[in-house]
């Protein structure tokens, strides 16, 4: 009988840097621990830039985790992003071999690995995730698992994610730095997914959308398998840079204004509102319209939904996305966001908060916690366990998973 298990997912991100430890029980429950956060330093729109700092924001979040749970972390599930992130999609087929022609698990990893090996991979990149989004037998598609059944060949459609692999080593070595090792590298916004989706969403397509402070992530799913992945290099920190370039104003100021006064819903600000924004240096502080502001935030806002959007058009094609989109991450947090996306996407928007682990608080049931709860869930799966977490959103298919550990290989 298998024992209960210590899982921590660690969401590196520009802004901010979160360590969720979880205990994954042999009954399939996942509970929280603990969770330890910091503000990230030494990052760049998800890339490592400065080793030592990005470490010490790393082991701070740690130390506070530890510190609560009474423990010491050796192994974690990272999130990370980055615009070196790419992905395409691939097919690839065999031919079944025995007398009774039955698809056993050994095919599938080999049609799997043919899949991965039709596409030629540049020597400074790696592969991270392979993602089956379905097999056909003797072209009949539709399957998800078609080990036992029978048939002459074995096709799959697969989605592969790669990153550029000096940057990935950065990554590791960071938190290697930091005194842990790393089990896995998981792509921010499926991690995301797997926190804030439910098993509808993903069968009937959507779009998540994970805002965080240097980038947004986006990841199209579509009959219950990951069709599309991309991450665009503008996030919460260009709000708050336009803030602070365009009213000469410091970045940590500008990053409160934002929070407290800012609307991407101009109609929300009266003509006749005003805010005080402190100067740079010596210069004095002023008032300015909160139109102002309202109107920066907004053109920003618009101009990453218009990227989003021309993605998911590239993505789906004539598919529509019937769940809509699911907007998470700590930029989904600023007034206004969720209305906007809903009249620039032109499809139904909700806010994701994360679901599936016991313990979780009402601070912690927040957007900006989705890629750790995700991460946990992933590791749980992975590990075995999860299977029966109460409240998890998704059902996500063994398969899913499985394919996981093929990943980098």
């Amino acid at each position: 009988m298998k024992k209960d298990r210590i899982i921590c997912g660690l969401d590196v991100g520009t802004s901010k840097i979160c360590m969720m430890i979880a205990r994954a029980h042999r009954d399939g429950g996942l509970e929280l621990i603990s969770t330890g956060y910091s503000n990230s330093s030494g990052l760049k729109k998800g890339v490592v830039v400065d080793l030592d700092e990005a470490a010490a924001s790393i082991r701070k979040a740690a130390d506070e985790a530890e510190l609560k749970a009474g423990l010491s972390v050796d192994w974690v599930l990272v999130g990370a992003s980055g615009d070196h992130f790419q992905s395409l999609n691939s097919r690839g087929a065999i031919s079944i071999e025995g007398n009774h022609q039955e698809v056993t698990a050994e095919d599938m990893q080999q049609v799997i690995g043919a899949a991965k090996s039709s596409v030629p991979i540049p020597p400074d990149r790696e592969i991270i995730h392979v993602l089956p989004q379905e097999f056909f037998l003797d072209d009949q598609g539709g399957i998800l698992n078609p080990v036992g059944l029978f048939g002459s060949r074995l096709d799959v459609n697969v989605h592969l994610v790669t990153c550029q692999s000096s940057l990935n080593q950065n990554m590791v070595n960071a938190v290697n730095k930091a005194q842990m090792r790393v089990t896995r590298v998981i792509l921010q916004q499926l991690a995301s997914a797997e926190a804030v989706l439910t098993k509808d969403e993903k069968e009937l397509g959507t779009v998540v959308i994970d805002i965080g402070g240097g980038t947004t992530d986006i990841a199209v799913f579509m009959r219950n398998a990951v069709q599309f992945t991309k991450v665009l290099a503008v996030g919460g920190a260009h709000f708050t840079r336009d803030l602070a370039v365009l009213l000469h104003t410091p970045m940590e100021d500008a990053e409160r204004l934002k929070k407290e006064s800012g609307t991407v819903l101009t109609e929300r600000a009266r003509d006749d509102a005003t805010v005080t924004v402190p100067g740079m240096g010596t210069r004095a502080t002023r008032d300015v319209a909160r139109r102002l502001v309202c109107d920066i935030l907004r053109d920003r806002a618009v101009e990453l939904l218009e990227l989003v959007k021309a993605e998911i058009s590239r993505a789906t094609e004539n598919e529509r996305l019937v769940a809509g989109a699911v907007i998470t991450g700590g930029g989904c947090m600023l007034d206004g966001m969720l209305e906007l996306a809903e009249e620039t996407l032109g499809m139904p928007v909700r806010q994701g908060l994360p679901l599936g682990i016991q313990g979780l608080t009402e601070e912690l049931s927040h957007p900006v916690y989705a890629t750790a709860v995700g991460l946990a869930l992933f590791g749980a799966e992975e590990a075995g366990y999860g299977k029966k977490t109460p409240g998890k959103p998704s059902n996500t298919p063994w398969i899913f998973h499985r394919i996981l550990s093929l990943a980098g290989n």
